[in-house]
């Protein structure tokens, strides 16, 4: 997408002289409201943005790349629907109607489309679905006809109030812009005499944007990143490793996801790393639809402690923003901090306590091609329409089937030369490797949500604190 010449933000940036550094820089509430709405993007989204923009050079980000492009890789006839998967390849945003609505869109916002049978009394979000009503003439017809719906028009705010402004620093935190936070981030900083300070006017459009949700994900100092070009990422690598050695947050009701799936476990004993995992398509499920989650659904799950650090701040923001005066309502600050998925993407294998959005009543106008929203029965004129879930079964991966998932999420359907290959590759002998079960709850998948974000051997990274540690001949 190419940002049209009116979609700029003229941002004035204060630096440090001799430090190389961005201290700070003034905004407006149009880019806040594009900062905050990175919060509603789910992972997949995330990942297919960087990969369209930045091709071969987009960030790794853990495992997600590869778990993506072994989504992208695994044949269609392994899900119930092609609608389902081509929804985990693009997943909807649940705040696209917010988002339609920013100054500058990183990625183009279709309206909300339906789809209907041939009938007239199916009708489906997305075309590659097939009809289920009673009329035998459409019952094997795919969606068709496109109609547009009609939505309730809401206000022209965004996230934020539009008479609002705000700092940012380089670690996007977002401050209200006022004498006292310049104070409170002065004395942060160390700044004693304001004469050190440079004042900048830089022109930003879509490609800082994607800069910045890059730089987001991947440094602690992202704004000197892009506008001064100077690169902290190598130095925050340390850290984020030293991040997986770290506490794994505990969440707060384990009752409320009883959920535990299977999965076999093929270990180095020498190291317990995990050399690959053979699965039935439940936990093959639960890992894709990670790419569904938005990333401040991730926050909320992992208790903001996250290796992204920059987001980290970005999340905290929020709850620190008067409401009414900075943030919009107590509505928009649930839709940021603990965004639903939308309709139709949460699975039956989801393990995380997800919410998500409610099913739409739809009706036709009879006779006509008119479809909408009613939030009460409306009149005899409109016909109530039955909307028919794209992923075909509650869920996206077709089963009974057996996977293999490798050490950084890379699912595929098992061969007998895959283990050969590991062995030969890592020089591993067969003495040397064993095989464990483990019962994937919300532990263990909390554990493996944080391994993916940031570890290319996630398996190993998420799993390995549950394993059998002990040695073999103490067992």
């Amino acid at each position: 997408m190419a940002a049209a010449e009116e979609d700029r933000f003229s941002l004035r940036v204060m630096t440090v002289k001799g430090r190389n550094k961005v201290l700070y820089a003034e905004i407006d509430c149009d880019f806040a409201d594009v900062l905050f709405s990175f919060l509603t993007l789910p992972l997949g989204k995330i990942m297919r943005l960087l990969i369209q923009h930045y091709g071969n050079n987009a960030p790794i980000l853990g495992s997600l790349k590869s778990l993506y492009v072994g989504l992208e890789n695994l044949d269609s006839c392994h899900f119930w629907t092609e609608a389902g998967k081509l929804m985990l390849l693009d997943p909807r945003n649940s705040s696209e109607i917010q988002c339609s609505r920013l100054k500058l869109q990183i990625y183009d916002i279709d309206p909300m489309q339906c789809f209907v049978c041939r009938n007239g009394t199916c009708a489906s979000m997305h075309h590659r679905v097939k009809c289920v009503c009673l009329n035998p003439n459409s019952s094997s017809t795919t969606m068709k006809r496109f109609i547009e719906i009609e939505h309730r028009s809401g206000d022209k705010g965004v996230f934020t109030v539009q008479t609002a402004s705000f700092l940012l620093t380089d670690n996007l935190m977002v401050l209200p812009d006022s004498p006292i936070s310049l104070l409170w981030l002065f004395k942060l900083y160390g700044i004693e005499d304001t004469n050190v300070l440079e004042e900048r006017t830089l022109i930003v459009g879509l490609k800082e944007i994607m800069e910045l949700l890059k730089g987001s994900l991947v440094s602690s100092t992202p704004l000197t990143d892009i506008f001064l070009g100077i690169s902290t990422v190598a130095s925050t690598f340390k850290t984020r490793k030293e991040y997986l050695m770290s506490a794994i947050p505990e969440p707060d009701d384990l009752s409320s996801t009883p959920m535990k799936i299977n999965v076999k476990v093929v270990v180095q004993s020498s190291t317990n790393r995990i050399l690959l995992a053979q699965t039935r398509e439940d936990f093959v499920d639960f890992l894709f639809s990670l790419l569904t989650i938005p990333l401040g659904s991730v926050q909320s799950l992992l208790d903001n402690k996250t290796c992204f650090w920059s987001i980290n701040n970005l999340y905290r923001s929020i709850s620190n923003l008067e409401i009414g005066e900075h943030i919009k309502s107590e509505e928009t600050v649930d839709r940021l901090l603990e965004p639903e998925l939308p309709l139709y993407y949460l699975s039956s294998s989801q393990i995380f306590p997800l919410g998500e959005q409610s099913s739409p009543e739809l009706y036709r106008l009879f006779n006509s091609n008119r479809i909408k929203y009613f939030e009460s029965t409306p009149r005899d004129v409109w016909h109530e329409m039955n909307m028919i879930d794209p992923t075909g079964k509650d869920c996206f991966v077709k089963g009974p089937t057996t996977f293999t998932v490798t050490d950084d999420l890379v699912v595929s359907i098992p061969s007998s030369t895959s283990m050969i290959s590991i062995l030969n590759q890592m020089k591993i002998p067969l003495s040397d490797v064993e095989v464990q079960e483990l019962d994937i709850g919300i532990e263990e998948a909390l554990s493996l949500l944080r391994a993916s974000l940031i570890s290319t051997q996630a398996l190993t990274d998420g799993l390995k604190p549950f394993l059998k540690t002990q040695p073999r001949d103490q067992k």
